[in-house]
């Protein structure tokens, strides 16, 4: 299925950020943000070869990144990377579906605070399943959706964050 919203990763270079680009290079249009653009450069000729015609930007800011997306995916493997990008990109995020990835092995905080205007949804992500979890039914639905291409079980918990 094609879709028309626009997917911004930030942190892609990440393991998780790498994977869900491969799983969603064919269904989203994606924007690619990350530190290293030798890896953002493997990155997309990997999708390139993978995929006919994917629809694919490296982009070196994540507020240009998020301010051009539909859909902001914070996939930074640590949590002061990740903190960092909420802060640069909290005044582009009003009515988008931020979603933050929290590795199974990492204990990180919500950055719900720091985006306090977005649809925000934290999962939790493990190695066949992730805990989706936040108030927006929607955003709930596309992040279920962007969970199961990855090949997980989304596991959906309705929050007050």
């Amino acid at each position: 299925m094609q879709n028309n919203n626009t997917v911004a990763i930030l942190g892609a270079g990440s393991a998780i950020g790498q994977l869900i680009a491969e799983k969603i290079a064919g269904n989203y249009p994606l924007l690619l943000m990350d530190n290293s653009a030798e890896t953002l450069n493997r990155l997309t000729e990997l999708l390139t070869e993978k995929f006919a015609t994917p629809q694919i930007e490296m982009i070196v800011c994540s507020k240009e990144a998020s301010w051009e997306a539909d859909i902001i995916i914070i996939a930074a493997e640590h949590a002061e990377e990740q903190a960092t990008i909420a802060n640069k990109i909290n005044e582009v995020t009003t009515c988008k579906t931020v979603i933050q990835i929290k590795p199974a092995s990492a204990d990180m905080a919500s950055l719900q605070a720091i985006l306090p205007y977005s649809k925000f949804i934290s999962v939790d992500w493990a190695n066949t399943a992730a805990i989706v979890e936040g108030n927006d039914e929607a955003s709930l639905s596309i992040t279920g959706e962007l969970v199961h291409l990855c090949g997980l079980k989304p596991i959906f918990k309705k929050s007050l964050i």
